[in-house]
């Protein structure tokens, strides 16, 4: 593995969604996980850190504060992004600086890269 490779933890209850998240971040050639409970976070290794952590719209805001919480405790540096189907419903005041994004592959492409940098290709990001 890449040590330098930027990291991603996708959290949420939608195991359909994280993985096709999934396949689209890691396409880009980031190294991505995805977890579903808040508890999985402890299984992640320290080292090497994670860049940013991926909040579902599927999490309720307390679920959301909670996780930004807990990985900020983990990883100080990592960087938060809340994906929300409807503006008017942003995650908490509690959550602190995380960015928002509407929930669409694109858009969330285009935000992550904006926040922790492109990762560059990897052996799926190709067109054949």
């Amino acid at each position: 593995m890449n040590t330098s490779q930027i990291s991603i933890v996708l959290l949420g209850h939608d195991a359909r969604r994280l993985e096709s998240r999934k396949w689209a971040l890691h396409g880009m050639g980031y190294r991505v996980l995805t977890v579903m409970h808040l508890a999985d976070l402890d299984h992640i290794p320290i080292a090497p850190a994670i860049d940013l952590l991926v909040l579902c719209h599927t999490l309720s805001a307390k679920e959301s504060a909670q996780a930004v919480v807990h990985a900020s405790a983990r990883w100080p540096a990592i960087k938060k992004l809340a994906l929300v189907r409807d503006p008017a419903k942003r995650p908490s005041r509690l959550l602190g600086q995380v960015r928002q994004t509407l929930d669409g592959p694109s858009r969330l492409l285009t935000t992550v890269s904006e926040l922790v940098g492109y990762a560059g290709s990897s052996s799926y990001s190709h067109t054949y």
